[in-house]
């Protein structure tokens, strides 16, 4: 009897121990599965720290999970390059971006951002390049004191609505340092017709003397101010895209725009339909003015009659 009423003891003790793990495991794997659910809920509204802290607690209920591990890994990648993203490296966080993909059983959300990311970035570098490229001539404008055709070369820079974004902060400080120092320059030229010109007009005797003559404050204060604008922000792979750029630009001002009959509209000439033209020259720019000459010679008429 009493060996029967052991065996039922034990039994009873198998089935509650038993009973115990069982549902101790079953409440486990509840959370286990909750954990999950929350970290892809936190990854949906974009908050990957939270989404990290889900699947270590994950990883708590199972050692060694394959799921949550990947998951994990692929959350602290693309929280890496989009840091890198912050920091503007480019580059960089495409290649990080691109990782997120090797990983197995990972989430679905984070492929199709990274995919995302990865075109937005190609963009980006696309319109780096193309800006690089436009302030580059916008630069050269400056420093050959074309500073309303400089000017015209950023404005097409400062109406394009990308241009204002974030990711374009080192183009826009250089646009803006240059439009000042366009503005500088504009501001500190000698009209023809002033007695400063016509003094050094009467004193030089040959259009290239006449040419420093008529710029040498101006050119010596445009030139100090360019020296200290920054060079755009250029990877080696940037600069060697934007020496290949083939595209033209609006207001490109062609060596032929700068002759008249074969010959190059000299600094003279146009100083002399300046002071033809009066109160109005204020409203040329030096090509305004060629054009100005060029249709006068073609038309016969007189550079005056050419404005109106």
């Amino acid at each position: 009897m009493r060996k029967w009423t052991w065996v039922i003891v034990t039994f009873v003790v198998i089935l509650i121990v038993g009973g115990y793990d069982f549902s101790r495991h079953q409440s486990i794997e509840k959370q286990y599965h909750m954990d999950m659910e929350n970290a892809a809920a936190a990854i949906n509204d974009n908050n990957y720290t939270a989404a990290e802290n889900y699947f270590q607690e994950a990883l708590t209920r199972r050692n060694n999970d394959a799921v949550a591990t990947h998951r994990l890994k692929q959350t602290k990648v693309f929280v890496s390059a989009m840091n890198q993203l912050e920091n503007h490296r480019f580059g960089t966080s495409k290649n990080t971006f691109a990782q997120v993909y090797k990983i197995h059983h990972g989430s679905e959300v984070l492929n199709s951002r990274s995919h995302e990311k990865i075109q937005e970035i190609k963009k980006v570098q696309k319109n780096i390049t193309k800006y690089n490229k436009v302030l580059k001539y916008a630069r050269e404008l400056n420093e050959a004191q074309e500073f309303t055709l400089s000017n015209q070369q950023l404005d097409t820079l400062f109406n394009t609505k990308e241009f204002k974004k974030a990711y374009y902060t080192s183009q826009w400080k250089t646009a803006k340092q240059l439009q000042k120092s366009n503005k500088t320059g504009l501001s500190q030229a000698v009209m023809p017709g002033s007695t400063s010109s016509s003094a050094q007009n009467s004193s030089n005797g040959n259009d290239s003397t006449a040419t420093d003559g008529t710029t040498g404050a101006s050119a010596s204060s445009s030139s100090n101010s360019i020296s200290t604008l920054p060079a755009p922000n250029l990877s080696s792979a940037e600069k060697q895209a934007a020496d290949n750029y083939s595209g033209s630009n609006e207001y490109t001002v062609t060596k032929k725009d700068k002759e008249l009959n074969g010959k190059v509209i000299t600094q003279s000439q146009i100083n002399n339909a300046r002071q033809e033209l009066g109160n109005k020259s204020g409203q040329f720019s030096d090509q305004d003015v060629r054009n100005i000459i060029k249709e006068a010679a073609q038309k016969g008429i007189s550079v005056s009659e050419a404005a109106q």
